[in-house]
């Protein structure tokens, strides 16, 4: 499966960024969510024997923080199985989608699951393109819970892929099909696909680019084409964490520092339980970050021109402090905060899964 995988991606990659976290994050953030659970008293104990069968191996903080300052993982996601692994599939399936095959039951392709365009949902034409002072994002009720509504097309369907993937996550936990059949794929149906995919999306959703459509923050950089504009995207995502030419020793020791704090005192602000409403709120929460990541990038790029972006000063980017949710912050601390809530995610809607699953069967 992995060679048909690896073959197909080099058909098909397109030369951009990963999709989302990159896949070392997406592999990590689904295994601390795993761990976490294990390790909680109030998780029932038929779900810790499933999580510990299906993400090993468990690793102990001090082997999360070697992995996450050593290891390289890369875009065929090297050291991935089961539940972590498929936490990385629909990232591999969109690099591979070059005809952009349709997903059903939402008739667009994997890429546009991946993400909402928020400005997309406002009334006023105008405002339907990013805006630095967040005058463009819509409010909750703006937007539809309706498949059908044409805007979605553009927009993406990132709210009713992780509304689907926790439907068919306990639809599989019900039926009783907990376990990855090695050599299945594509015939794979079971809690472990749907609980990695599940997470996969809503890891997404705390990633700032995937709510707006000025998602590599072009916007900072006028007068500059676009081809020839920085990929903030991929510096926010990737590139301090799984980059191909530098490790940022000094600035990944920091980042786990800060991640290791935020995991403490994280607090989910959501609090519906509905995973459709619940990924909206996400979205509209994370937008807010957006400005700051945009300038921090002018500051990180200070030779951007007609020619290209010129150097990188990832310090300059990580270090900018600038406000998110109310908070004076830096970029690289609200990184650690973005990732802290994406585990908390992850492991909240996994339990509610699980909980709802077996609720039906008493």
């Amino acid at each position: 499966m992995r060679w048909v995988l690896c073959a197909m991606l080099i058909a098909g990659m397109r030369l951009s960024t990963a999709e989302a976290w990159s896949n070392k994050e997406h592999i990590q953030l689904t295994r601390i969510a795993a761990e976490r659970l294990v390790a909680h008293p109030t998780t029932p104990p038929a779900m810790r024997d499933w999580l510990m069968r299906v993400a090993t191996p468990l690793l102990n903080a001090d082997a999360e923080k070697a992995y996450f300052l050593h290891n390289r993982v890369g875009p065929f996601a090297r050291g991935a199985d089961a539940l972590p692994f498929w936490a990385i599939v629909p990232d591999m399936t969109a690099m591979a989608d070059k005809y952009g095959r349709k997903v059903e039951p939402f008739g667009v392709s994997e890429a546009k699951l991946h993400y909402i365009d928020l400005e997309l949902f406002m009334p006023d034409p105008s405002q339907q393109t990013y805006a630095d002072d967040l005058s463009h994002r819509p409010k909750l009720t703006q937007i539809p819970h309706d498949l059908t509504d044409e805007r979605y097309k553009t927009a993406g369907m990132l709210p009713f892929r992780v509304e689907q993937a926790y439907r068919q996550m306990v639809s599989s936990l019900r039926a009783g099909r907990l376990d990855d059949a090695p050599g299945q794929y594509p015939r794979d149906d079971h809690a472990t696909m749907w609980a990695g995919c599940l997470a996969h999306y809503l890891q997404d959703s705390t990633q700032p680019h995937h709510a707006t459509e000025d998602y590599k923050s072009r916007s900072y950089f006028k007068g500059i084409e676009p081809s020839k504009a920085p990929d903030v995207h991929g510096d926010m995502e990737y590139r301090l964490v799984d980059d191909d030419t530098e490790d940022y020793k000094d600035l990944r020791q920091v980042m786990w520092a800060a991640f290791a704090e935020e995991l403490q005192q994280i607090h989910d602000p959501v609090q519906t339980k509905d995973p459709w409403q619940s990924t909206v709120e996400v979205c509209l929460i994370s937008y807010e970050a957006l400005p700051m990541i945009g300038r921090a990038a002018k500051l990180a790029y200070p030779k951007a021109g007609p020619d290209g972006p010129g150097p990188w000063k990832a310090e300059a980017f990580f270090y900018y402090a600038g406000d998110y949710r109310g908070r004076s912050t830096t970029v690289l601390r609200m990184k650690a905060h973005q990732w802290a809530w994406a585990v908390n995610r992850v492991e909240k809607l996994w339990r509610q899964a699980w909980d709802e699953a077996h609720a039906a069967r008493q």
